[in-house]
């Protein structure tokens, strides 16, 4: 019991940033049971899904999660072979809620919470990768989440591109101020006997 709470502690201690953070999404979206803890639930919803994934995008996945919950995901997407599990949403909803023990209405509460504070925590391509190999019925699961709060979501895809210069907006003259440009042109060009040549003609 010791040794259990010892280890409890050491991997509490060993949470980066963006995993607790996803973590405290999911606990605070009131979804879970009160038996179920996040990190279970987090890492049972990512390996579940991950089953239903190619080998290669199931691993893009466990590469693009925080190293906390990257470590969870990571034997769920090697040890598989290549080709993706075939299930449904329902057959989706009803695996997680066996394993986590709980129902499948919430299970399905539970996957919306955890996929949302996922979603907002990986790029934009992985999450659009993902949901390119999802059958309709599960793209209600993921992919849904794109929302106000998504630090990719809302990043464009570069933004070298997508805004001007700033120094174009400073060399370009006001037009009053080319008004007066060329009239002291002028009159400098008169008082040097610089006079256009079809004036001079006349």
């Amino acid at each position: 019991m010791g040794s259990k709470a010892n280890t409890t502690t050491a991997v509490a201690r060993s949470i980066d940033d963006v995993s607790e953070h996803i973590f405290r999404q999911v606990e605070q979206s009131g979804a879970l049971p009160p038996h179920l803890g996040a990190p279970e639930a987090v890492g049972a919803a990512l390996c579940t899904l991950s089953r239903r994934l190619s080998g290669g995008e199931a691993r893009d996945l466990a590469a693009a999660l925080p190293s906390t919950i990257q470590a969870i995901v990571q034997p769920c997407a090697t040890h598989r072979d290549e080709a993706p599990e075939v299930f449904s949403r329902r057959e989706f909803l009803e695996t997680l809620a066996e394993h986590l023990h709980i129902d499948t209405d919430q299970a399905r509460a539970v996957s919306h919470a955890i996929f949302a504070a996922v979603e907002r925590e990986i790029p934009t391509k992985e999450v659009t990768d993902i949901e390119s190999q999802l059958p309709a019925d599960l793209k209600d699961l993921w992919g849904r989440h794109r929302v106000e709060g998504s630090s990719h979501a809302e990043r464009p895809a570069d933004t070298s591109l997508a805004e001007p210069p700033p120094r174009a907006s400073v060399e370009r003259p006001a037009p009053d101020q080319l008004r007066g440009d060329v009239g002291a042109d002028s009159t400098a060009a008169a008082s040097s006997g610089d006079v256009p040549a079809r004036r001079r003609a006349s």
